[in-house]
This record gives structure tokens, sequence and C-alpha cells, in this order.
């Protein structure tokens, strides 16, 4: 009777757990870097989440600034600020990692220092050539006035506003070399813009830089806007209106005929080209070429006198040459 009322026991298996230990194992030097690396990985990778998950979070509607909200007044303000140097806008040719560009420069360094009376100051310092200006009229600014044409890329509405303040400038380009490489840099689409250039030297001889005369009036043909064009010192030692426009049309011919057929008219250009010649007497030597040496002397610039046969002689040949597309 007993053993019918005893109750079965029944064995099952023990829940796993993890086991306790009450004392700390040794650790031996390697465990412990990888432990410690280990940590800093966790580490690491927390704080990149945060971050990310802090970029990804949109910026509160409170503090964005209502720039385009601004009147248009205060808007050109701070786009002349950004994007307006009242000196003008002077380049240079270079090259960066094997790559022909440009960089600006001062008005001092385009154009040289004022012819003086007075010797200049021994020494090759940019501080006696500043200290030789001082006293001087008309003396060409040292000062680059830092730009910022990254505005222009904000988006659509700031670029259509600003664009206008940037390219307007007189660009002062220091050889052919130079203005192609810049017209490479800005490319066809922003060359349109383009109001006012002043070309400094072209190129002669048999190196480099005459290849570039050529060339850059190709990448010009996209500035059928231009205003005008300026290029100091004579295209030929002659001087005779029909040497002159001939060299001008064999190398700027892709850039003339795109102004006529923008214009609707073959000879469109003519108007807008200016030649400055060198007044005889001074330094004897065109200053954009001699830009390099220090402490040399500016000449004295005219138009040239016989910019009239210039025309006329370079609108033959443009005319000419419609003329043969038309027969």
């Amino acid at each position: 009777m007993a053993d019918a009322t005893k109750t079965e026991v029944r064995r099952t298996s023990k829940r796993k757990r993890a086991q306790v230990k009450y004392y700390e194992e040794a650790v031996s030097d390697d465990d412990s870097d990888f432990i410690v690396e280990e940590v800093e990985e966790e580490v690491r990778v927390s704080r990149a989440k945060k971050r990310k998950a802090a970029s990804s979070k949109p910026l509160p509607k409170k503090k964005i600034f209502p720039f385009l909200e601004l009147p248009a007044e205060i808007r050109n303000e701070i786009y002349s600020h950004c994007l307006h140097d009242p000196a003008g806008i002077y380049l240079f040719s270079t090259t960066q990692k094997f790559r022909r560009t440009v960089y600006r420069g001062s008005e001092l360094k385009f154009r040289g220092r004022p012819a003086t009376p007075h010797p200049p100051p021994s020494g090759d310092s940019d501080d006696e050539d500043e200290a030789s200006q001082q006293d001087q009229p008309n003396q060409p600014s040292s000062d680059v006035q830092p730009l910022v044409p990254a505005l222009l890329s904000v988006c659509k509405q700031v670029n259509r506003e600003a664009r206008d303040i940037l390219y307007g400038h007189e660009f002062y380009v220091e050889d052919t070399l130079a203005l192609h490489s810049f017209l490479v840099d800005i490319g066809a689409r922003a060359a349109r813009y383009l109001k006012n250039i002043t070309l400094g030297d072209w190129g002669f001889g048999r190196g480099v830089h005459k290849a570039y005369n050529h060339a850059c009036f190709t990448a010009l043909s996209s500035a059928t806007n231009l205003e005008h064009f300026t290029y100091h010192g004579i295209l030929s030692w002659r001087e005779a209106p029909k040497s002159v426009a001939t060299i001008f049309y064999r190398d700027a011919f892709p850039w003339l005929e795109a102004v006529g057929v923008a214009k609707g008219k073959a000879d469109a250009a003519l108007d807008m080209i200016s030649i400055m010649t060198e007044i005889r007497g001074g330094s004897g030597y065109n200053w954009y070429w001699r830009r390099g040496h220090r402490g040399q002397p500016r000449p004295s610039f005219k138009e040239y006198d016989k910019m009239d046969g210039f025309r006329a002689e370079l609108g033959k040949l443009l005319n000419a040459r419609m003329d043969r597309i038309r027969s």
C-alpha cells in the first residue's frame, strides 16, 4: 500500500547556465593586447555610427538662413563682396600636376612698376619693389583680393544672379598660353559670359607659346558675347596695317568667324578689337614680355595709330571668306 502511494520522481537534465567564477583568471600579454584592440575597435565603430546618424539628420528649419528671401539689393551686395575685384583679374600661366592652368596675380606683377627718373633700389625683394611705388602716381596695386567663385555652384538661382558680376570683370591674361589655359578651365558655357579681355603677349618664334596663338582663339570661339578685346603690343615689326591684320586673322579667325555667325555680320568683331602699341623712346621693349625681370620700368602705351587701316584690311579678309562660302 505504501508503494502505491509513493510519488514517481522524474530525472531531467539540469538547465545549462554560464559558469560563474569568483576569481580573476590570469591574462597573458598577448590576450591583453587583443582585448584592448577589440575594445578600441568597438569604440571606433560606435563613434562612426553616431557621426553617421548625426550627419543624416536634417538641419532644423529654424537654423537654415533664408538667403534667397533677402532683398535683391542685399544679395547683390553679398555677391559683390565675394566675386568682385575693383582692380580686375590678372591671370598668369602655370602648371599643376602636369596640367596647364592659370593663377591669379597682382596688377603690379602684370604691368610692372611705373617708370621713374630715379634708379630703382638695389636688391631683388618684394618689399623693395613695393617701397619704390609709394610716391608714384597711378601706381599699380600689389594686392590680390580673394574671390569665392564656388558661390556660383550653390544653386541655379544664385548662378543666374551672380555670374555677370564675376565674368563681367576685365580679364588681363599674361599671354596666349594663359588665355588658352583659362578658357579650358572655365569651359565653353562660362566663356559666353565674358565681356572684356586684355591680352598681354603674343607668341612668337617656333616655341610652344606660338602654338597657342591659334589654339587660344579656337577656345575663345564660344565667347561670342565679348564686348572688348584689347591686345598690348604690335603683331609685326613692320607695323603696316595689312601685315598686322594678316597675322591677326591667321591666328584669330575661329573666334572672328564665330562672332560673325552669332551677330549675323561677317565683320561684326571689328569694332570690339583694340591694339595698343608702345610709345617709342621709352624702355625699348614690351613690358609684358619682360614681366619676369624685377625692377623693370613700365613703358607708356597708346592706341595703334593705324587702327582704321587694320580694321579695313581685316574686314576684307573676313568678307572674302564669306564670299567664297556663298559662291
